[in-house]
């Protein structure tokens, strides 16, 4: 059973950063609790990324943390230029810290200009049998890609094993990455979870399996680069994601997929994780 503290919690931040509202940080509000949590143990930090492809811009996107007690909520808003308008998904997907982190409960919502395309939850809970993790979705498209409306909503209910290995999303990526290396190192049997997968009707969840999560030594401008990999036959990798922190655990630079990410200024590059001594 899930805590109804913390899904009270989300609903509220789900009410205040849902469709149609946009979330841009000052560099004096990232790294402040939301008002009303002073003293409390909500840690909110947001930041905005310009998208690059092929060296030009393509997109924006929005990332926000919010920390309380053992969970960690990681919201994204991601816009792209795509056919001459404007696509993008909405995400927030809860883990549970630790020392091994868990994914909790993802929900997701595309659109295509105007056009809802496709909304939907995933809920990770312990599988009946074997151990591990499946994942329940629970998915509604409304119109495909070609903004053409569907008669009437379709649906899909399913549940899905999840891979087992250490499951990171792109935000959780981007959140864990540097907690989980905070040095030269190497992690093997990461699982990147994807949500969504695509923004269509039901590409909503998928699992990239046999990945590597590596961190290079600090080079002479105090930087250090993590890597997201898949691992392919013959030792080959695929980058899937990649940031580098500063000394003070700022992201100053990254990719996800094809795309490049740059802090839209470096004012509001607030740390991934609390600055190294």
């Amino acid at each position: 059973m899930r805590p109804i503290g913390l899904v009270c919690w989300i609903a509220i931040v789900l009410g205040m950063f849902g469709a149609g509202h946009r979330f841009v940080p000052t560099p004096a509000a990232a790294a402040e609790p939301p008002a009303g949590d002073a003293g409390s143990s909500v840690r909110s930090t947001t930041m905005e990324f310009e998208l690059l492809a092929d060296d030009k811009p393509a997109g924006k996107m929005a990332y926000r943390v919010m920390e309380v007690q053992d969970k960690v909520v990681l919201q994204v808003r991601f816009e792209i230029a795509r056919r001459d308008k404007q696509a993008g998904f909405d995400s927030l997907i809860v883990y549970r810290t630790g020392e091994r982190p868990l994914p909790e409960r993802a929900t997701a919502s595309t659109r295509l200009g105007t056009f809802k395309l496709m909304e939907g939850e995933a809920v990770f809970v312990p599988a009946a049998e074997g151990g591990g993790l499946v994942a329940q979705l629970d998915v509604k498209g409304f119109a495909d890609r070609d903004q053409k409306p569907f008669d009437a909503p379709r649906e899909l209910k399913k549940e899905i094993p999840v891979p087992a290995g250490l499951v990171l999303s792109a935000p959780a990526f981007l959140y864990f990455g540097p907690r989980l290396l905070d040095g030269p190192g190497r992690v093997e049997n990461v699982v990147h979870l994807e949500v969504p997968d695509d923004i269509d009707f039901p590409a909503f969840l998928n699992f990239k399996t046999d990945c590597v999560l590596t961190r290079g030594e600090w080079d002479d401008q105090g930087r250090s680069e993590i890597v997201l990999a898949q691992r392919f036959p013959g030792d080959n990798y695929r980058p899937l994601a990649k940031m580098v922190v500063d000394r003070e655990g700022r992201i100053v630079a990254g990719t996800l997929g094809k795309f490049t990410l740059r802090p839209a200024t470096p004012e509001q590059a607030p740390a991934a994780i609390e600055p190294r001594p």
